[in-house]
C-alpha cells in the first residue's frame, strides 16, 4: 500500500503527489471550492496567500503546497488531503462545468494507487495500540492486585504466629478487611462510634449498607455476639445489612436462631476469608454468593468452598 510511504517521511509516493495535482484542476473549477478544500484539510491561510489565483494555476499551486507542507514536515496535513480525495466519488464544481468522466477516473486511479484511507488506516491503528495499552494497563494493575493479595496473606497467615493479645489480633484482621476492600475498590468506611455504639465499619455492595463486626477468638462466636451486633443493625435504616467476621466461626445455636425470619446478617469465617487471600474468590463473589444464599434460603452461613 503507497500510503504506507507517508509514515512520518518528509517526501511522499511521487505518483500519490502526481495523481493529487491532477485532481486539484480536474475536481475543482472555483479557487474558492479549491481553497475550503485545502483548509478543510489543515492548510492554513498564510500558506494559501503564497501562491494566489492569476499567478499561479491550480496544478503550480497544489505542486508548491505539498512541497512546502513536505518541508515543514507537516505529513499529517498530507495525510488528510489524500484521505479527502480518497473519499470523493465526484467532482466538487459539478459535471456542468468540470469534465466528470475524468473527474472520476482520476479519482478511480488515484483510490487504487493509494490502497487505503490512510487517516481510517491511522485510527484504526491508534485504535489498537489504545487496546494493547489498556490491555497492558490491566495486566499491570491485576498483577499489583495479586501481589498486594499475597502479602496480605502471609500477614494473615503470620498473625496465626503472634502471641499478642487476641484484641491486638483483631484490630490487626480489621485493618487487613478494610485493605481488601479498598484492593477490590468498595466503598467503605473504617471503624467509628455512632450514638456510642462502636462500630468495626461499614461498607456498600449493592443497594445495601453493611455494617462489619470482626471478632477474634479462641471460640466459636456465639448467639450472645450475633445479638449485640443485631441490635446495632435495627437501630440503622432498613437498607442496612450486617456482615459478621469471626475468625473461628460460629456455634451452630447462633447460626439457627439468626437464620429464616427476614435474615439480614451474613456470617464470614477464617476459611472464607483465606479463599479469598489465596484468589480462589474474589471479595465481590464471596458477597455475591453469601448474598445469593440469603436471599434464597435464608441462610446467614454460607460456606464458600474451593
Amino acid at each position: 500500500m503507497l500510503f504506507r510511504s507517508l509514515k512520518m517521511n518528509k517526501k511522499i509516493n511521487f505518483n500519490v503527489k502526481q495523481k493529487m495535482i491532477a485532481l486539484s484542476g480536474a475536481c475543482f473549477w472555483f479557487w474558492s471550492s479549491f481553497h475550503n478544500f485545502l483548509k478543510s484539510c489543515g492548510v492554513n491561510q498564510r500558506l494559501l496567500d503564497k501562491y494566489p489565483q492569476g499567478i499561479f494555476t491550480k496544478y503550480s499551486a497544489m505542486t508548491n503546497i505539498i512541497n512546502d507542507l513536505e518541508e515543514l514536515n507537516r505529513i499529517d496535513i498530507i495525510q488528510q488531503m489524500i484521505s479527502t480525495f480518497f473519499q470523493m466519488k465526484s467532482p466538487i464544481d459539478g459535471k456542468d462545468i468540470l469534465d466528470d468522466i475524468k473527474a472520476k477516473k482520476l479519482l478511480a486511479e488515484f483510490k487504487e494507487l493509494v490502497g487505503d484511507d490512510p487517516i481510517e488506516i491511522a485510527l484504526q491503528k491508534k485504535e489498537t495500540e489504545e487496546k494493547r495499552n489498556l490491555a497492558s494497563q490491566e495486566r499491570e494493575e491485576q498483577n499489583l492486585k495479586m501481589e498486594k493479595m499475597e502479602s496480605l496473606k502471609k500477614d494473615f497467615s503470620a498473625m496465626f504466629q503472634k502471641t499478642d493479645k487476641l484484641q491486638k489480633r483483631g484490630f490487626d484482621l480489621e485493618s487487613l478487611f478494610f485493605e481488601i476492600l479498598e484492593l477490590e475498590e468498595f466503598e467503605f468506611k473504617k471503624p467509628y462510634k455512632s450514638d456510642g455504639e462502636q462500630i468495626d465499619g461499614h461498607f456498600k455492595y449493592e443497594k445495601f449498607d453493611y455494617l462489619v463486626e470482626i471478632k477474634w477468638t479462641n471460640e466459636p462466636s456465639k448467639q450472645s455476639d450475633l445479638s449485640v451486633f443485631d441490635g446495632k443493625i435495627k437501630n440503622k435504616a432498613q437498607s442496612t445489612r450486617g456482615l459478621f467476621l469471626a475468625i473461628n466461626g460460629f456455634d451452630q445455636n447462633s447460626i439457627i436462631k439468626f437464620s429464616g425470619n427476614s435474615p439480614h446478617i451474613i456470617l464470614m469465617d477464617g476459611q472464607d476469608l483465606m479463599h479469598i487471600l489465596e484468589g480462589r474468590i474474589s471479595f465481590f463473589d464471596c458477597m455475591k454468593a453469601k448474598v445469593d444464599a440469603l436471599v434464597r434460603n435464608g441462610k446467614i452461613f454460607f460456606k464458600i468452598t474451593s
